[in-house]
Parts: structure tokens; C-alpha cells; sequence
């Protein structure tokens, strides 16, 4: 194939073979390749009839690569002779872990851009080298092969694909008009790669914080100070990010003026007793009580500050005024919908203060779900672990502020006022009046076989207990110190409190009924202060003195005032007023004759029904005269009509 390109052994300059100073004979050209001297053969020499000009050999040189490095040769004097060359876009990429495991890329490139050639010559066999007009070097391989990297000279390098042997036989024109457009140049390096590297890494970087999958330095080194040394790394990658959502979502609620709650929800079941099983109806009677979702406004907001025995993430105080609680009521028979009932009106606001845990993975243990409940204050959980897959910093905000999902009752004082509404809401129920009146059937036989003067004593034993006991558990309660548990209560289904109850309904089959009514047996109820008053000391009160209970009595409020008839019969009966001091004696008569002065002037606030004169009599026998003779008692209907005359 004819050689039409050389080497200008002086200048260095490419040389096509109809260049003037070729056909002159003031170029010393030589082989691009092989760099022996070349021979320029002009048309009209008598080498052959109608000979092509180009450039020989000497007689017997090898010629393995001369062509191709010959038309790269010429490629480089037609960029040199254009001035300029087209740079395709630069883009770099990086890659970030968070830490969730979850990957981030990030970019940067530098666009495409036309530089121009201030010189140019071929380096080697393979490259040329151009030096752009601000002085930079751009290292063009020719092969269109060259791997990324650099050459260790900070050079910029791109690779094109300039290996076609045609090229070294073309003239100056045909290489222009073949060159027109390069074919597609690539980057291996270029003088901006650190910066760019840099860049994308810090874009990936960033996405992986914008996703809260990652932190700054200064959180990671406050985060290292706490970190146990031998932590496996894959469980302190974990750590990492529960502390950074747990530090985000507390940063998120101190901003926040309002937050979105769950509705509350109550639910009572009560199934038929183990008596009737496989003799008679099994009902399952089911109350629930729930609300709406409400956004509570929020007037300051405190981050983890001591609160009782626990130290919460979150401490809000509401907005005034409070909202008030209402709800729904629903009632299922054998997951059949009986009714539905709105709350019409409430009497329960919601607590000033709101206490707010977040959870990551692990949630709340039961000794802190323990100091939660004796705090008695509404506590919500929001578990940012179950909202799943990535999350914005904005759709966290979101989430935690406007939204529900997430988000549950640990706590809520409303829960135990609401519950004890549907036990007495299922206690006036058909089903358990049918359930109860069957099972006072079955038990009759039993109940009946012991007198009720026996029952009597098995009641107030029990009640005695019962009191006495949640009145020690109080004061230790109250005295309370330490990591340890608060001494729990006495409840419904203390053994005690079944004596109470199972004592109450033999004397009810005995025609004595209504000794386990709340009025009765409950605290501040009638039983134990009437067994204050009997046994002079406090029965169900703090108290060491029959009068001290009394003077708690005499302050009591306008509900309690119907039976204050009855306590003045106690203190007589069971001789009370010879221990009181001159002082107490003077109180007590005023009182009492306060009392004498409303039920004579017929003051219903004063006057007792009669419901419970029976059995007190049956409980307290040295009572049972002056309850009989009606004092201070409600008239009957038959008495009322006689009075007026009827």
C-alpha cells in the first residue's frame, strides 16, 4: 500500500509527499514507525509507467506497521491544521452505604466543550499529543482500546479509534472530509478526575443524609465515644441508624406545634360463667369503647427530661383549652353488632402534659412500660421501625407529625375510667342480668345452707381486709424509692374481694341484697367507714381514730351527704363519742345537729333510700333498731300519699 506520509526529521512535522518542501527536497523524511529514511517518489519518475507518488522504503526494511502509524501520522496533521478538537462530556459516579445497607450514587461531569490545538505530534506509535492554547496536554490514544487510567503525569487522556491503514494514502482534503466528525472519542482520564470524584462521592454522600441512612463527622465521632470497643460492626452499623432516626424524629417533634394521635380504644368481653358450661346458653358479650385519631396542638416541648422514674424521649405540654375525650360504644353479642351509642357529652379532657417514646427496632420493655403506667400519664410510641423502606427527611416529618401509621398507646389515664364505665355498662346488660339470675339459681342450694348471720361475718372480714390491706399497699406507694416496682393495688380479682363478693350475693339470696355496690363496698363507701367508726381506727383509711375517719365523713361531698343519717347511729351504737376530746365532741354535735336539722325540714340531699337498711342491719346488728325505726330515711310512695293527704 503506498506511503503518502512522513516524518520531517528536522522539524518533526508530518509531511504528505506533495508538500512543497517534499518535492523541493528540503524535508529529511523518515518512517513514522520504523524511522528509517523515506524516499520520495514523484509522479514522472521512471520507476514504473504511470507511477503513484508516495514515499519508499530502503530495498529490504520491514514494513510490519509503517501504513498504520503513517495514517495516524496524517490524522494528527489534519487536527493540527483544523485547530481544534470536540471533547465528549466527562461524568464520574461514586457510591455511598448506609447504614441500612442501602446504597446511594452520586454524579458529576463536565460538559462537552470544543478546545483548541496549539500544537500537536505524534508521541509514539499509538498516542499523539496535543497542547491545547492554555498551555494543557491532552494525551489522544489512537487505538480506541486504551483502558481508563492515567500516565503519571497528570495528562488528560482520551482514547479514538484512528487505525484505518487507508488513512496514509489519502490526501490533505480526503482526510478532512473522512475526519469531519471523529469517530466517538472516549475519556481515560482527565486533569479534573479527583475534583470530580470528590464531587460524586460527596453527592452520593449526601443522598445517603438526605435519606437518613447516614451522619457527619461530628455525630459519628460523639457516637464512637459511647461505642463499646469489641461491638460486633454489623450490630453497631444498626445502632447507628436507630440513633439517627431516634435523634431526628426527637428534633422533628421540639419543632412541631401539633401532632397527629391514634384514636383510643377500650374493649371489655364477658363470657358466660363456668357454671353453665355444656348446660345452658354460653353468650359472649363484647363492649368496646374507641375514638377518632385527634392533632393535639402543643405549647412547649422538652427533650428527654426526668418525668417521675423514667427519663421519656419526648415531653409535651397541650395548648389550652384541652380538648375533651369522646368516643363511641359498641356492643356485640357472639360477634353479632348489637348497638352503637356516641359519648353526648364528657367530662374528661385530655391530660395536660403527653409523653412521647420513639422506638426504632427494639420497643418498650415491661419494667419501663411498668414506670409508664404508674406515671398514669398518656404515653404514646411511635415506631419509626415499622414505617419500612427509605424515607425523606420531609416525608419523616410527615409521617410523625400528620400521620398515624406508626404510632400506638402505651399508656392513656382514660383507659381505666373507660373500662370501669363498660364493666358497669356489662353488669346492667340482659345477658349478664340472665347470666347472674341463672347463676344465683345454681348456687341457691349452697348459699342458703349456711345463715346469713355467717355470711355477715365472712363479708366483713373480707371487706376489713380487702381495705385494710390496699391502705398499706398505698402508703407504700407513696413512700416508694428505688428502681423496683410500686406495690400494686388489691383488685377486683383479689381473693379478698371474691370472699366480698360471694359472701354479698348469699346475703342477697337470703333477701339481703346490694352489699357489694360500689356505694357499699368501694372506697370511702359505707361498710368501711361504718367499720372505722365501729372498731375506732381507720378501715380503709390512713387513719388511727374512729373520729378522724368521722371528720373525714363530715367533709365529704353532696353525694355522699344521703347517708349521713347513718353515722350518727353508728357513733351511738358502738359508743364512739365517749373517746372523743371536749373539742371533737363540741364538732361532731354541730354536725349532727345539722343533720337532724335538714331531714326534719324534709331535705332530700339528707334523707338515705332505703335499698340498703336491710342488710346493714344483717352486717351491723346493734344498728339494726334504730334503722328500723325509718329515721332519716326516704318515704315511700304509700307513706308520701299518705302525708299529703290522699
Amino acid at each position: 500500500m503506498p506511503l503518502k506520509w512522513a516524518h520531517d526529521a528536522r522539524t518533526g512535522e508530518p509531511r504528505y509527499i506533495h508538500d512543497a518542501e517534499v518535492s523541493e527536497g528540503r524535508a529529511e523524511c523518515q518512517c513514522p514507525s520504523c524511522h528509517l529514511s523515506l524516499t520520495p517518489v514523484l509522479a514522472g519518475q521512471p520507476l514504473h509507467r504511470n507511477p503513484t507518488a508516495h514515499f519508499r522504503h530502503p530495498k529490504g526494511a520491514q514494513k510490519d506497521d509503517c501504513t498504520l502509524v503513517a495514517a495516524r501520522l496524517a490524522a494528527i496533521r489534519n487536527l493540527q491544521e483544523r485547530g481544534f478538537i470536540d471533547l465528549p462530556r466527562h461524568r464520574r459516579s461514586a457510591s455511598a452505604v448506609g447504614f441500612s445497607g442501602q446504597g446511594y450514587e452520586g454524579w458529576a461531569e463536565i460538559p462537552a466543550r470544543r478546545v483548541s490545538i496549539a500544537g500537536a505530534v505524534l508521541h509514539d506509535h499509538a498516542t499523539a499529543l496535543l497542547t491545547l492554547d492554555d498551555g494543557s496536554e491532552l494525551l489522544v490514544d489512537l487505538t480506541g482500546q486504551r483502558k481508563l487510567g492515567g500516565d503519571g503525569h497528570w495528562r488528560a487522556i482520551v482514547t479514538v479509534s484512528l487505525s484505518d491503514p487507508a488513512i496514509a494514502m489519502m490526501a490533505p482534503e480526503e482526510i478532512r472530509a473522512r475526519l469531519r466528525l471523529l469517530p466517538d472519542i472516549q475519556w481515560c482520564t482527565h486533569w479534573n478526575d479527583q475534583a470530580l470524584q470528590a464531587a460524586a462521592a460527596a453527592q452520593a454522600r449526601q443522598a445517603a443524609l438526605d435519606a437518613m441512612d447516614a451522619w457527619g463527622d461530628a455525630e459519628e465521632t460523639s457516637f464512637h465515644r459511647s461505642l463499646s470497643p469489641d461491638l460486633d460492626p454489623a450490630v453497631a452499623l444498626q445502632l447507628r441508624r436507630e440513633t439517627l432516626l431516634h435523634s431526628e424524629v426527637k428534633a422533628i417533634l421540639e419543632q412541631s406545634s401539633h401532632i397527629a394521635t391514634p384514636g383510643l380504644d377500650v374493649e371489655v368481653i364477658r363470657d358466660a360463667p363456668d357454671e353453665f358450661s355444656g348446660e345452658w346458653e354460653s353468650n359472649t358479650l363484647r363492649m368496646q369503647w374507641l375514638t377518632g385519631s385527634t392533632t393535639l396542638s402543643l405549647e412547649k416541648t422538652r427533650l428527654e427530661k426526668q418525668q417521675g422514674s423514667i427519663v421519656p424521649d419526648v415531653i409535651s405540654t397541650l395548648r389550652e383549652p384541652r380538648p375533651f375525650i369522646f368516643g363511641v360504644v359498641e356492643t356485640w353479642l357472639d360477634d353479632g353488632f348489637e348497638e352503637l351509642i356516641e359519648d353526648s357529652h364528657s367530662s374528661q379532657r385530655w391530660p395536660e402534659t403527653l409523653l412521647v417514646e420513639v422506638t426504632v427496632t427494639h420497643g418498650i420493655d415491661q419494667e419501663k412500660l411498668r414506670r409508664i403506667q404508674a406515671l398514669d400519664l398518656p404515653t404514646l410510641e411511635i415506631d419509626i421501625g415499622s414505617l419500612g423502606g427509605r424515607v425523606t427527611r420531609e416525608g419523616l416529618r410527615r409521617l410523625v407529625v400528620d400521620e398515624t401509621i406508626g404510632k400506638r398507646w402505651v399508656h392513656h389515664p382514660a383507659w381505666r375510667f373507660r373500662r370501669q364505665l363498660l364493666e358497669m355498662e356489662l353488669d346492667q346488660h340482659p345477658v349478664t342480668v340472665r347470666f347472674q339470675q341463672r347463676l344465683t339459681e345454681l348456687r341457691r342450694p349452697r348459699l342458703l345452707a349456711t345463715p346469713a348471720s355467717e355470711w355477715a361475718s365472712i363479708y366483713l372480714a373480707a371487706a376489713t381486709e380487702f381495705h385494710d390491706t390496699n391502705t398499706r399497699i398505698d402508703k407504700a406507694r407513696r413512700t416508694h424509692r428505688g428502681e423496683g416496682p410500686k406495690p400494686e393495688l388489691l383488685g377486683k380479682d383479689s381473693e379478698p374481694w371474691q370472699r366480698l363478693t360471694e359472701a354479698a350475693e348469699a346475703l342477697a339470696v337470703h333477701g339481703y341484697p346490694g352489699a357489694a355496690d360500689p356505694e357499699m363496698a368501694g372506697l370511702a363507701g359505707i361498710v368501711p367507714r361504718l367499720l372505722s367508726i365501729q372498731h375506732d381506727r381507720g378501715v380503709g383509711y390512713a387513719f388511727d381514730t374512729g373520729y378522724q375517719v368521722l371528720n373525714a365523713i363530715m367533709q365529704s361531698g353532696a353525694d355522699y351527704q344521703q347517708w349521713h343519717t347513718l353515722y350518727p347511729m353508728a357513733v351511738k351504737a358502738y359508743g364512739l363519742e365517749s373517746r372523743f376530746t371536749a373539742k371533737q365532741a363540741e364538732r361532731y354535735a354541730s354536725w349532727r345537729q345539722r343533720i337532724i336539722d335538714k331531714v326534719e325540714a324534709g331535705d332530700a340531699t339528707h334523707l338515705r333510700p332505703a335499698r340498703y337498711d336491710a342488710v346493714l342491719s344483717v352486717l351491723f346488728p346493734d344498728m339494726a333498731p334504730r334503722l328500723a325505726n325509718g329515721y332519716g330515711r326516704e318515704p315511700r310512695p304509700a307513706q308520701l300519699e299518705q302525708e299529703s293527704g290522699g
